[in-house]
């Protein structure tokens, strides 16, 4: 029998950054005029773990819907559901994680399905979180910018987030440098983490 070579995880490269308001105004003002994209994804975000995994690691349940932007006026564009595992962050100045996202197709069934199977593996609910991101694309170096407004399930107050995601440090790094962000602080926790209900055994919405 032939041996099997698993295929690897793709390796995640971002620096996530947290914007005040009149910095992501600027922001969308010089990406608007320069860049290509605005389409924006609306998420729910529902977040597992299991005790085998290690500090960062997750799986996380995404229901997203894309609105595409087609000359300044926005279409719907479909809906999907994705599993995703997320892990530890090995990454010095930036957040580096393996990641492996699977789209799943539930038909009329809603995510209690997947909750149940995640439950019968041992996995237990972490945290919760929604977000609406607008997608621009820089082609040199290439790299994808997410303007991010997030807030915890069901109506915690909204903040506001850059991502930049590259195939190199040195990529994102650039680009945080062309958009006046290269003195900001990066920040290492996901948004899993961020929102979390319950961290380190103890319910912080109490």
């Amino acid at each position: 029998m032939p041996q099997q070579h698993l295929q690897k995880p793709q390796l995640e490269i971002e620096a996530k950054l947290f914007l005040e308001d009149f910095e992501l105004l600027l922001l969308k003002s010089k990406l608007l005029k320069d860049l290509s994209g605005g389409d924006v994804y609306k998420e729910k975000n529902f977040v597992y773990k299991c005790p085998q995994m290690r500090a960062g690691e997750f799986l996380r349940i995404r229901q997203e819907e894309l609105t595409v932007n087609k000359c300044g006026r926005l279409h719907h564009g479909g809906r999907w559901t994705l599993l995703t595992y997320k892990g530890k962050n090995t990454g010095r100045a930036l957040n580096v994680r393996d990641e492996v996202e699977l789209e799943i197709s539930l038909g009329q069934r809603s995510n209690a399905t997947l909750e149940e199977l995640l439950a019968v593996l041992g996995f237990s609910f972490y945290s919760s979180y929604a977000k609406e991101r607008q997608v621009y694309n820089f082609k040199n170096p290439e790299c994808d910018v997410f303007l991010d407004a997030v807030w915890q399930i069901p109506n915690g107050a909204r903040q506001q987030y850059i991502e930049v995601e590259g195939q190199s440090e040195r990529d994102v790094l650039a680009i945080l440098e062309r958009l006046g962000l290269a003195g900001k602080p990066i920040i290492r926790e996901s948004y899993a983490d961020i929102f979390a209900e319950v961290k380190n055994g103890t319910d912080v919405r109490k």
